[in-house]
């Protein structure tokens, strides 16, 4: 079994020439980027560019702190 991270889902943006930062807590980096590929987000990206401007960042960065979740390696066949 192999441990999964928790990973920050990082929204960076400015306001009034200040940065600002959020972040949401997944139990995985893999979940974290799914949360970012389903389009879940896309209307705050909307939103905070349509306020703010242009200058948002979103990424995931991997905490060292383990999460419960855990996953099975999977046997490859080497043909």
């Amino acid at each position: 079994m192999l441990k999964l991270f928790y990973t920050l889902l990082v929204i960076e943006y400015v306001v009034e020439d200040q940065d600002v930062s959020t972040s949401v807590i997944f139990p995985s980096e893999e979940s974290c980027y799914d949360a970012m590929g389903d389009g879940v987000l896309d209307n705050l990206y909307d939103l905070l560019a349509d306020t703010y401007g242009k200058e948002i960042m979103m990424y995931c960065k991997k905490t060292p702190f383990p999460s419960n979740e855990m996953i099975k390696p999977k046997v490859r066949d080497l043909k």
